[in-house]
This record gives structure tokens, sequence and C-alpha cells, in this order.
């Protein structure tokens, strides 16, 4: 693979992350807000916009790094998958960022018996964190064709 090959894929691998990490704490977020709301507190949207970014910077520190190392693991299966089913590339790497984020929650789930991002404790939210993923993961093969 050259420079300039490393580099393209190495963008979109950052794209992809960042896009599945902004998609996923904002749908925690608004996951949290909606309990809110079903206990009867109102929360008006510029809340939830001052929510959204505070949760967004909060979390970078170790939500981001986790979704960053689950792309790496999964991205290249897609891949390898995606050489060999060329029609199916791009819900391939929908897919695996789907089940990347997926894994993650149910990982620390089974390590640890704890889901630490509250937006992921229930289906619906679990399934709204695999969307983001499946965004993140779609977002890397819109930039041009994997070269690993």
């Amino acid at each position: 693979m050259n420079t300039s090959t490393v580099i393209r894929v190495l963008g979109r691998y950052i794209l992809a992350v960042l896009v599945s990490y902004t998609l996923a704490s904002l749908f925690s977020t608004q996951s949290v807000v909606a309990s809110l709301g079903s206990l009867g507190v109102t929360v008006t949207w510029p809340e939830r916009m001052r929510m959204g970014l505070q949760d967004l910077a909060g979390m970078r520190g170790v939500f981001l790094p986790v979704i960053a190392a689950a792309f790496a693991l999964a991205l290249p299966v897609a891949s390898w998958l995606g050489r060999r089913r060329p029609t199916w590339r791009k819900h391939l790497f929908a897919l695996a960022g789907a089940v990347g984020l997926i894994a993650v929650h149910l990982s620390l789930k089974a390590a640890f018996d704890i889901i630490p991002i509250a937006g992921a404790r229930s289906a619906l939210g679990l399934a709204a964190q695999a969307l983001a993923g499946a965004v993140g993961g779609y977002m890397f093969t819109v930039f041009g064709r994997s070269a690993g």
C-alpha cells in the first residue's frame, strides 16, 4: 500500500469513527432526556442541545477511543469480506460498524456487568448505538474503495 492510499484510508477511518461517536453520543443523550421526560421532567430544546454538546465533550476521552478500537477491528474484516463479495461491500461496512458498537456494549456488560453508556441500556438504545455504528461504517465506503 502506498503512502497516499494509507493517508486516504486513515482519513476515512477517522471520519467513520467521528461520525459514529457523534451519533452514538447524541443518541445516548436523547435517550436519557426521554427517560427524564417519562419522569415528568421537562427539557427544552436548548437544554437538549447543551446536554448533547456536554456529552460529546465529556465522553470523548473514553467512548471515542473505544469506538476507534472497535472500528480498527471491524472495518478490516468488512474490507476482507468486501473483496470476496464486492456487491455487498457497502452493506458489509455498515454491518461491521453496527456489530462493532453492539460488541462494545455487550462486551462491557459481559466482562464488568455494566453498560456505562446509559443510552445503550435498553433494546431501543442499543439499536440506536448500532445505527450510529452502521452510519459510520457506511461513511467509510462513501469516500472510495478500501485498500485494506
